[in-house]
């Protein structure tokens, strides 16, 4: 055993929540969590929705901030696991692993099981597969967050009033169409029989009555749902509901509870942008987040003893505003793109004889020199094969599709004068913002399990310390 996990584990019994007599009274807690939004991903869609679309920032509004530090169990630079883990339990664990200490065998208790076990309502909402590492830090324990298929079983045991996202792959059997199963398990046949009305789309969303709804279950893609750049230009995408069209159907149904509630709202694909060095459809994953924080702050002022709290697990992608010598910024001029690196990919591979009309439909007028540039490669290239990309192989290929996806992101990057130092997540520290009874707490420096301990104090619910497997129930 090492050092780093001895002390870890001694320091397990300083870990439990002490409830003051004098901590104000929550009776709602809704934690908004950007993936990947460090300050610089905040401030990009800052300026480019006051430049653009003549309004500012709803998240800037906020005025209680602190700074909160994110490193894991074994890194400085956490994934989003360790980082879910932290924000959900207090505890630090190894990248990769959900809930469970760095032995793997000692599970964690989460503010989503105390908020259950204290009778109030709780809710997940994601713009990425409920199975992915930041919704199921709220219910989920695995040894690695790629347990996806026991991700989605632990949710029909965990049983949250309102769980709505992406991942149907994970939740219908191997024999469907897109399934990702390894079994004959219908775990949305599952849902269903407990209870749970079951939603598919925007329109069915909107139908949902919020007061004859005791349980919410919506999946609207296969995998993660799409970039909000693309929900909004390609018609068929525009069948999946925004995040703050669910977090407002999700206010509605848990604030019925009168002992309160806990919601956790993740904009899950500002981190996939990120990664893939797509600044457009970082800020306007991140402008979508922001709605959703609109949302949230008009439930609070309405109901006052509700604490709203926004933070990021990590951020994505080392991203700078502002690159060479030159002292300017224009995120302006990345206003005539109209989808996503990602879609356009899609697009080049289904149509690989109509790039130029493509890109044209996308925003895209090259130059010359901008055209020679992408035409160094064939499109389809691999980057990870590329020498002039490190040849990093398949673990840049997760993030960055082929060469043309590259190099349209680096023309992105120069007409908005932005820069990367990172295909993966940094060490940076977060912003964390609050509003509402205690929103004092988060004020000043704190590291991310500070966060679990301060919502759970001003809830009134006690994180348990943490116990074997044997020893834990859900």
């Amino acid at each position: 055993m090492t050092i780093a996990v001895i002390v870890l584990i001694m320091m397990v019994g300083t870990v439990g929540v002490v409830h003051s007599a004098d901590a104000p009274a929550v009776k709602g807690i809704i934690l908004l969590i950007g993936d990947g939004m460090g300050i610089n991903q905040a401030r990009a869609a800052a300026i480019y929705s006051r430049q653009v679309l003549g309004k500012p920032l709803t998240m800037d509004s906020i005025a209680t901030r602190g700074t909160t530090t994110t490193y894991s169990a074994d890194s400085e630079v956490t994934d989003s696991a360790a980082a879910a883990t932290a924000l959900n339990s207090g505890h630090k664990t190894n990248n990769g692993v959900i809930n469970l200490l760095p032995d793997k065998t000692t599970r964690v208790f989460t503010i989503g099981q105390a908020a259950k076990r204290a009778g109030l309502s709780v809710g997940i909402l994601s713009t990425a597969r409920l199975t992915h590492a930041t919704p199921a830090g709220v219910y989920s324990h695995v040894k690695h967050r790629d347990e996806e298929d026991s991700i989605a079983e632990q949710l029909t045991e965990f049983l949250p009033d309102v769980a709505m996202a992406g991942g149907l792959s994970h939740f219908i059997p191997q024999d469907k169409k897109g399934s990702k199963r390894k079994d004959a398990k219908n775990l949305v046949e599952v849902m269903k029989q407990k209870g749970y009305s079951y939603v598919t789309n925007d329109s069915e969303l909107k139908a949902v009555d919020p007061a004859a709804t005791g349980k919410l279950f919506g999946l609207f893609a296969m995998s993660h749902m799409a970039y909000e750049l693309d929900r909004q230009h390609v018609p068929k995408l525009g069948s999946q509901p925004d995040v703050a069209e669910m977090t407002k159907v999700a206010l509605s149904i848990l604030g019925r509870n009168p002992k309160g509630f806990f919601l956790m709202v993740e904009g899950g694909r500002i981190d996939h942008a990120c990664h893939a060095h797509d600044i457009k459809a970082s800020i306007y994953d991140t402008l979508a987040f922001d709605k959703a924080v609109g949302i949230a702050l008009e439930y609070q002022k309405k109901h006052p003893d509700v604490l709203v709290v926004v933070t990021a697990d990590h951020e994505t992608g080392g991203l700078g505003l502002g690159r060479g010598t030159e002292y300017a910024l224009d995120v302006a001029a990345l206003k005539p793109i109209k989808y996503s690196l990602e879609y356009l990919n899609q697009q080049f591979r289904i149509q690989p004889a109509e790039l130029e009309e493509t890109l044209k439909a996308g925003g895209y007028e090259l130059t010359d020199s901008e055209r020679a540039r992408l035409s160094k490669y064939p499109p389809e290239t691999e980057a990870g094969a590329l020498a002039e990309l490190g040849g990093a192989g398949k673990k840049l290929d997760e993030y960055v599709l082929s060469w043309i996806h590259y190099a349209l992101s680096a023309i992105e990057s120069e007409r908005a004068k932005i820069g990367w130092t990172s295909f993966v997540h940094t060490a940076q520290p977060v912003i964390t913002s609050a509003i509402g009874p205690g929103a004092e707490e988060f004020s000043g420096a704190y590291d991310n399990t500070d966060i679990a301990k301060k919502m759970a104090t001003l809830l009134r619910v006690s994180l348990a310390p943490p116990a074997s497997q044997a020893e834990t129930t859900r």
